[in-house]
């Protein structure tokens, strides 16, 4: 090929606008007409001229390493469903950035105490589980579960049809910045994909000493908790009216056992004037969409206002809270115990048989005295 001789004011322009329009190396140097492409460099170098971004790119070994990851990652629509109930409390959706690469990848990390559910969770994901677990500051050590790039985008993509709220915009917008290989060239912190003006719930507290959120009983006759009272006459009459069948589809079951699998308690609750304890299961989230999609499958209004926070630290936000107690808690969670895993599955298993038939046990029995720690030791969280 022709070029201008080296050194004329012909060449270097020729050179520069050879080496901008090439979108590789090789093409760069067979339109130059030189031997190697340790000739381009060193004319790099020399004149100071940047290396196009574009040549680093190496499509041959995305796709290589791209290979492995199914077109299809989670094949049913009940798998979906109870993966999307989990991610809506439990995963973070995320970038991360790697500096070698000048590129952002998306992420979805989860991380919990009990091993099973991120077991269950990696084998939807189609890689192996975590063999060990990771620090978590002074509670108990986490299992934790991530996944990046191509791999995540394809899970989001299948799930975020059954995420609600807050969730499934920050999966909407995470779809649209990372498609369609999972990254994005260039450094992006989570604040420049998602704005703390448009995604306020993305932020919350850590390291809180606050013990598991327990309910007065005040608040619960505000939040139209049903399912137990406290005349016997008006708690036989709303016995009456609840369904046989609580939840019918097998795919409304899934995602409330993913999301009660993160978010639920399983509690009980005294009732002094009928001396009476009754089986309680609650889902308490800073997002109202869940709570509220929560509350309609079980059959049950949707609570009115939020809960305030316990403390004043600005990064502790009101929660929605919805409670399902006495035959209806009962029935629901025998429906959702298939798509339960680890000790949420015991703590369920255990409820069921304690409380059976009507959700109610008559005499005061404390949540230590049904869940006991030596057998339920994630229910309780390590002390500083």
């Amino acid at each position: 090929m022709s070029r201008p001789p080296f050194g004329s004011p012909e060449w270097l322009a020729n050179f520069e606008e050879v080496v901008r329009t090439s979108k590789t190396t090789k093409e760069a140097v067979d339109r130059l007409g030189y031997a190697t492409p340790s000739v381009v460099y060193y004319h790099l170098k020399k004149f100071g001229i940047e290396r196009p971004r574009l040549w680093n790119e190496r499509p041959s070994l995305r796709e290589f390493m791209q290979r492995n990851i199914p077109e299809v990652m989670i094949p049913t629509i009940i798998a979906r469903r109870w993966v999307a109930g989990l991610v809506q409390g439990e995963t973070c959706i995320q970038s991360i950035y790697r500096e070698f690469m000048d590129t952002v990848y998306l992420q979805l990390d989860t991380a919990m105490v009990d091993p099973a559910p991120i077991c269950k969770l990696s084998e939807y994901f189609q890689l192996p589980a975590p063999k060990s677990p990771i620090r978590n500051h002074d509670w108990r050590p986490q299992r934790r579960k991530n996944i990046a790039g191509l791999r995540a985008l394809r899970v989001l993509k299948e799930i975020t049809p059954f995420l609600l709220g807050d969730k499934r915009k920050e999966a909407e917008r995470a779809l649209s910045f990372f498609s369609p290989f999972g990254n994005h060239r260039g450094c992006y912190r989570n604040g420049d994909i998602w704005p703390q003006s448009e995604f306020p719930l993305r932020t919350k507290g850590r390291g809180s000493e606050l013990g598991p959120n327990r309910i007065d009983r005040a608040v619960r006759m505000i939040g139209h908790v049903s399912g137990w009272s406290s005349q016997p006459k008006a708690e036989f009459s709303e016995r009456q009216g609840i369904p046989a069948v609580v939840i019918r589809a097998l795919e409304d079951r899934s995602w409330v056992g993913g999301l009660s699998q993160g978010e639920g308690c399983t509690e009980s609750h005294y009732a002094k004037l009928v001396d009476s304890t009754t089986i309680e299961l609650s889902i308490s989230m800073t997002d109202s969409a869940p709570v509220f999609q929560f509350s309609d499958i079980v059959g049950l209004p949707r609570p009115s206002k939020p809960k305030p926070p316990q403390t004043a630290e600005p990064n502790h936000k009101p929660k929605w809270l919805k409670a399902v107690t006495g035959l209806r808690a009962l029935r629901v969670l025998g429906e959702i115990q298939p798509f339960l895993f680890g000790e949420k599955a015991r703590e369920v298993e255990r409820a069921l048989a304690f409380f059976s038939p009507t959700g109610y046990r008559q005499g005061h029995f404390r949540p230590i005295d049904i869940w006991p720690r030596e057998e339920f030791p994630l229910r309780r969280r390590l002390e500083a």
